[in-house]
């Protein structure tokens, strides 16, 4: 059998129209031959993502479970001319950039997040700057004077101005007050039964808060950048959730039942994989290629499945898995992750850290988390879902 006629009996085997025995001659292949059990094994992703995912793929054509073989054979010819299903890295990035290309409701990042972080890095900014770029974000003003004012800054009377805030806040601050909340807020009306939105973002504020310590402790990246990362380091799960909120949910439920990594289980239900969906989300939003890298190998703690990223990404990459764990095993908050919250030794020898080096640095890192009260009022003040 050659690899044409594989792929078309793998369709019928898909599509549940295979009769007994041309199920078992393809089980027999498959067992038998290397190459069709790795060809299946990408036909039954791209069936998934294309099938069940996409609303339309190419020529405007609707589709739904039931597609028939014939239908779905020839979509993937079509789609084989763009993307050869040879599993290769760059394939995974096609597909999960037209993924996010056909995501209804896929929020933008707002502007004056990135007119503030362009004021923030010039070395000539100044308060009167910050507060003429955030004067036009009504709901960004009310949360910068909501987090000056509150218990954790004890400032003896209240604030009242932009002004004030940002002086006693400190621009640092104000950096994480702002991106923290534009992010938030443009995922905030997403509704789902399983985790509260408060336990999510709690999770994410947590990891980029540990970062950005990181990155100071040991001198990698740019603490703003590395507390980014963090931030979003699972920005693709709120995207399974657009995508398809019943069938990532039973996700997330049946690796809570067996206590599983996520990110393996959504490779076992061939669901897209919300490392490789937040990388292709910050693609679009034009954000710097570390921290999309980052973003999409967080998991990946063997360097040879980071393709050939840059020495920095792969500093920054570990850093943000390092603080994923750390964040994960002191319960902070909660991302649907109840797999192992062991640390890879691969990632601590990259990192150059000691198990000495590393408690002390876990010590420091746990009590930034309990120092993140403030930072944590950016939160919504009433309890949603994400």
């Amino acid at each position: 059998m050659n690899r044409e006629e594989f792929q078309s009996l793998s369709i019928k085997v898909l599509s549940k129209e295979a009769s007994e025995i041309e199920a078992d001659r393809h089980e027999l292949v498959c067992n038998t031959e290397k190459w069709a059990k790795d060809d299946f094994r990408q036909l039954q992703e791209t069936h998934h993502l294309l099938v069940q995912t996409l609303p339309q793929l190419s020529r405007g054509i609707e589709h739904s479970p039931d597609i028939k073989s014939k239908e779905l054979e020839k979509l993937l010819r079509e789609v084989s001319q763009q993307h050869p299903l040879a599993g290769t890295v760059e394939t995974d990035q096609e597909i999960y950039q037209d993924l996010v290309r056909r995501f209804k409701k896929l929020p933008t990042l707002p502007v004056v997040l990135q007119e503030i972080n362009k004021v923030l890095h010039h070395q000539d900014s100044n308060v009167v700057h910050v507060e003429e770029l955030m004067s036009g974000d009504k709901s960004l003003t009310t949360t910068v004077l909501r987090i000056a004012n509150s218990a954790h800054f004890g400032l003896p009377q209240r604030v009242f101005n932009l002004n004030q805030a940002i002086s006693i806040i400190g621009f640092d601050e104000i950096q994480q007050i702002v991106l923290t909340a534009s992010v938030i807020s443009s995922f905030g009306k997403l509704s789902t039964r399983f985790f509260t939105l408060n336990n999510f973002w709690r999770h994410s504020i947590g990891v980029a808060l540990v970062c950005n310590r990181i990155s100071k402790e040991l001198g990698i990246g740019e603490d703003r950048m590395l507390y980014t990362c963090g931030l979003l380091h699972d920005v693709g799960k709120v995207g399974n959730l657009l995508l398809d909120t019943r069938g990532y949910l039973e996700i997330i439920n049946d690796g809570m039942e067996k206590q599983a990594d996520l990110h393996q289980a959504e490779k076992e239900a061939v669901f897209p994989e919300h490392s490789k969906l937040g990388g292709a989300i910050c693609e679009r939003w034009q954000l710097p290629s570390v921290i999309t890298q980052a973003v999409s190998h967080h998991h990946d703690t063997d360097v040879k499945l980071r393709a050939s990223i840059p020495d920095l990404s792969h500093k920054v990459t570990d850093c943000v898995h390092l603080a994923d764990q750390i964040v994960r095993e002191d319960n902070f908050g909660f991302s649907g992750n109840t797999g192992s919250t062991e640390i890879n030794p691969g990632v601590l020898d990259r990192l150059d850290l000691h198990p000495i080096q590393m408690e002390e640095l876990r010590t420091v890192l746990l009590n930034d988390l309990e120092e993140a009260h403030g930072l944590l009022d950016v939160l919504p003040q009433q309890e949603g879902v994400a």
